[in-house]
């Protein structure tokens, strides 16, 4: 019977397009009864994503236009973000990261059907798809709303409906940040797929000569996600968002610790990927928190803010690249001299960021410290022989939890205040900037 209606599964693809439009028309909405012919609606379409491929195989009804139109419907399917995000359901951030994916497999997949590369589908793109979309259903219960009574046939799901609304916020945020990991995850899968069969395509299907160009290419795409930071921290800094230039920083910090891990443990190397590394960490550790310090000040209510904003901005960033052009120079040992450019992006970052901390006299203070720290030559530990460092073992694993946490609340999981997480954190720091002062271990002193 289906087989002769060619065009329903291409019509079940449209039908999630209108829906999704229909979303958009009703949104935003103020009382739970309109949420729950939303939140109907939202399911039905979303089934439909399941549906329309289920058909177009069960009864043979593949077609070009189901080809453009399935792909395309999933986009639009995407877009119910934006009600969600004017309804203040969730954060921008991570609606800027599950759009920007979208939109960059959506560049790869033209690129790549440009050069004859086909990616399948993976088992991380099915459960980005599998946690995405029952999110955005329970996002849509979410928001304040007027509590009106249910008719009779609806009674079922609105006690449902309550009992979701009335979630915690963290239970919110740990799910959204679910599917932020996810969708991550499933566009680095996606990636590292593209680039093995692109690489694999360049050398004729030579599979060592590939794995070793391929092997390179890791590692310099770590630094230039840690770049990608360093311009986001740069264009949040402008925009007086300290916080998220203090996230985008740390979340640079991360790469940059996982690039030069990632190679080492590779063992590849390439002047290219040298000197990209260093322009990371000139642009994420040096120019970002430069102008963070100068838009801090500048917005101030500190005498002269501006100029002084200014000074101290061009001496932190003069500290960076000095200290960068010396480790470049002097190249890897177990010391580095002068406190590490992350270290000082960091606390420049916790002390504009952290609620218990910023002020414009911390930030004119912890600046003129970390800047004569950097250029000094006192000599700093390098992360494979810190365990030397008396005492030092037993803070390293509460740093890395308290620096991820930190990222955490400074991406926008809602942690309490009394925490005090990212304070901690600066605490924990004054051990490493103590270090050349603390007794090592006679094989290293």
């Amino acid at each position: 019977m289906f087989s002769e209606k060619k065009n329903l599964a291409n019509i079940i693809t449209m039908s999630r397009i209108v829906g999704v439009g229909a979303i958009f028309w009703f949104t935003p909405y103020t009382t739970n009864i309109t949420a729950i012919w939303v939140i109907l609606l939202y399911t039905l379409i979303a089934f439909t994503d399941l549906l329309d491929g289920w058909v177009a195989r069960k009864y043979n009804m593949v077609s070009d236009l189901g080809k453009i139109l399935d792909p395309l419907a999933d986009k639009i399917l995407v877009l119910v973000f934006l009600p969600l995000l004017s309804m203040h359901a969730i954060n921008p951030f991570p609606v800027f990261v599950i759009l920007s994916r979208e939109f960059a497999i959506m560049g790869l997949r033209v690129f790549a059907a440009k050069h004859g590369i086909i990616i399948d589908a993976s088992m991380w793109g099915k459960i980005k798809t599998g946690i995405t979309l029952p999110v955005c259903g329970i996002l849509m219960a979410r928001m304040p709303l007027d509590i009106l009574e249910a008719p009779f046939y609806l009674k079922p799901i609105n006690t449902l409906f309550n009992w979701v609304h009335n979630w915690p916020n963290w239970a919110f945020e740990s799910l959204i940040w679910l599917m932020v990991l996810a969708t991550v995850l499933s566009f680095l899968d996606y990636l590292f797929k593209f680039l093995w069969s692109r690489t694999l395509q360049k050398h004729n299907n030579d599979r060592v000569k590939a794995k070793k160009t391929f092997t390179i290419l890791i590692p310099n795409t770590i630094t230039v996600i840690n770049l990608l930071c360093g311009f986001g921290a740069i264009h949040q800094a402008f925009q007086h968002n300290y916080v998220n230039t203090a996230a985008f920083i740390l979340a640079g910090v991360l790469f940059d610790a996982l690039d030069g891990k990632l190679a080492r443990k590779l063992d590849v190397f390439s002047n290219f990927g040298a000197k990209l590394d260093s322009k990371a960490d000139f642009i994420t550790f040096g120019i970002a928190p430069g102008i963070l310090i100068y838009t801090y000040l500048s917005s101030s209510a500190l005498p002269y803010g501006t100029l002084i904003g200014l000074v101290l901005g061009a001496i932190f960033y003069g500290s960076v690249h000095y200290r960068l052009k010396r480790f470049n120079a002097a190249g890897h040992s177990d010391y580095f001299d002068g406190y590490p450019s992350p270290g000082g992006a960091t606390i420049i970052s916790i002390v504009a960021a952290a609620p218990f901390l910023s002020s414009p006299i911390n930030i004119v203070i912890s600046s003129l410290i970390v800047s004569a720290l950097m250029v000094s030559t006192l000599a700093y530990p390098h992360n494979r022989i810190s365990n030397q460092i008396i005492g030092f073992k037993y803070i390293r694993r509460p740093t890395l939890i308290f620096w991820l946490l930190t990222l955490l609340q400074f991406s926008g999981v809602p942690f309490p205040h009394s925490w005090h997480i990212p304070e901690i954190l600066l605490m924990l720091n004054t051990f490493y900037i103590l270090s050349p002062a603390l007794p090592q271990s006679e094989k290293y002193s």
